[in-house]
């Protein structure tokens, strides 16, 4: 299969938004690189959708003034690659990065010397989202460290590459419940989950079984675009535990309205923002 590989530059305060338009054109993640300007790049299968799905792209971008964001720095370059190509490229953007106090994202190609009380968690994202560059993850680990204590049921809706579910595992939650619709998500997944030893403690499902299953939850975690937030809500609130948290990120500034009138008509009562550019 070959893919379209999307590059383009812009303002930090417009990353969110453009990451946003990516995932809804059909990318299965992003990879960020520099600060300011920023690139941003995301790819797409090679089919009959692709100008489609460009298009809608394309469109997304242009209206960033209109919510007061700075418009893209240049246009969108379009370069084709066969799909092992792709798959090893994006490594060079990939390091050692800490989040948090004591969460170290190690790729499972890098060598790194741990201090005292560091949690590695080993990944190879391949072709899911989620290395833990991504403002969202980022908020989301930091969050997951704070919150999370042992024994603790918790479920990881789109978890992508698995790193959530892994930090959680890794900071004392059993079982998991990591779901993702994307088939190829969850084999990336699941061979994370192996090469973290996590096999036992947690499970890997496609989302509609999980919204089928009476799985209650200590924890929910959420790190998906705003909409999927929105149609989950009364899912979300069935399956928390009174008192339970739910952590939802991958939301941008323009959504944040329509998701907080979701959650809190399914019931979840919205405790604290974090905001990160």
């Amino acid at each position: 299969m070959q893919w379209a590989e999307m590059t383009l530059t812009c303002r930090p305060d417009s990353a969110d938004a453009i990451s946003y338009a990516f995932l809804e054109a059909g990318c299965g993640g992003v990879m960020m690189d520099g600060t300011d300007p920023l690139t941003i790049r995301g790819s797409l299968p090679v089919n009959e959708e692709l100008m489609g799905r460009m298009e809608g792209l394309k469109a997304h971008l242009a209206r960033l003034p209109e919510f007061g964001l700075p418009p893209i720095l240049s246009e969108v370059v379009l370069a084709y690659t066969d799909e092992e190509d792709w798959a090893n490229a994006w490594k060079q953007y990939f390091k050692p990065l800490r989040i948090g106090h004591h969460l170290i994202i190690k790729p499972s190609w890098e060598e790194f010397t741990p201090e005292m009380g560091d949690i590695i968690l080993e990944l190879d994202p391949g072709m899911a989202f989620g290395t833990g560059m991504h403002p969202t993850t980022s908020l989301c680990l930091s969050s997951l460290e704070g919150a999370v204590k042992p024994g603790m049921r918790v479920a990881d809706i789109g978890t992508g590459s698995g790193i959530l579910s892994i930090a959680a595992a890794k900071l004392g939650a059993s079982p998991v419940l990591a779901t993702d619709i994307d088939l190829l998500a969850r084999e990336v997944a699941t061979l994370n989950v192996a090469r973290n030893g996590l096999t036992e403690q947690i499970q890997i499902l496609e989302l509609e079984p999980f919204e089928k299953t009476a799985y209650d939850c200590d924890l929910i975690v959420a790190n998906i675009v705003a909409h999927t937030i929105i149609e989950l809500a009364s899912s979300i609130s069935r399956r928390l535990k009174p008192g339970g948290l739910f952590f939802a990120s991958g939301i941008v500034e323009e959504r944040e309205g329509a998701v907080r009138e979701a959650l809190e008509a399914a019931g979840i009562h919205i405790d604290n923002a974090k905001y990160e550019d």
